[in-house]
Parts: structure tokens; sequence; C-alpha cells
């Protein structure tokens, strides 16, 4: 079981975090790993400087009509992630929107569906012997 930082913080409750093997510090609380920590935090400095991959402006849009366009958006995306044309935090934010997108999709399919069977039950031919309801149901004539 390993032991726990041996570092009191100023308001003097211990450091919660596991100690390094052989020391009684943690990362960040031991004495001997100052240079180490240093160089983290300029690295850390250095890649959050970076701007993030993104394509150029002149990228043409491409057309997000059907699931399909959608789907080749998605694999397109995929595949500039893989080669670094892009930046992964990019990737993220087409992937939700494409989710986004599929799922307005779906609606308006699903509304241009029961705008077409409301349609066609309002058209459709009254016989006799069939009923519809009003107020209230009568026969038809």
């Amino acid at each position: 079981m390993p032991n726990t930082c041996q570092h009191m913080k100023d308001d003097g409750t211990p450091c919660q975090a596991n100690a390094l093997k052989d020391s009684d510090f943690c990362f960040f609380h031991d004495p001997d790993s100052a240079d180490k920590r240093q160089a983290a935090r300029r690295a850390g400095g250095v890649e959050r400087s970076k701007r993030a991959a993104v394509l150029p402006a002149d990228t043409p849009d491409l057309p997000l009509k059907t699931s399909a366009d959608v789907v080749a958006l998605l694999a397109q995306t995929i595949n500039q992630v893989r080669r670094g044309d892009i930046d992964p935090r990019i990737s993220n934010a087409v992937g939700y929107l494409a989710g986004i997108t599929l799922k307005a999709m779906e609606q308006s399919d699903l509304e241009g569906r029961l705008a077409d069977l409301e349609n066609a039950v309002q058209n459709r031919p009254i016989t006799p012997g069939t009923f519809f309801e009003d107020d209230d149901i009568r026969e038809a004539v």
C-alpha cells in the first residue's frame, strides 16, 4: 500500500497524494523533484500555447443534407485527425455537432412523415359504414 505525502498544507491539513517510491513526498512536494516539476511546467506551457490545428480558411463547405453526408464528414474528420491535419479538440466539436445535425434530420424526417400521414387521413375518401371523429362519433354518409 503506498504511503501518503508528508507535506502539510498552509491550512494544516496533510497532502492526500501518494508519495513517490523511495520518498516521503508526492511529485509536487518532493524537494528532489524540483527540476522535473519546472521542466513539466515549461513543457505544459509550450504545449498550451500552440495554436490548434485547423483547416485552411479556403476549405470548401461540405453539404450536410443527408445522413450519408454527415457520415462522410465524420470519416473525413477522423482521417484528418489521424494525419495530424486538425486538432483532436476540433474533431470533438465536429463529432458533437454532427450528432446534433443527425438528430435534427431525424426530427425533420419524423415531422414530414407525420404531416404526410395527417394529410392522408384528412383526404381519405369516406365510404358508407365508416366512422370518423369530430366532437362525437357519427356514422358517415
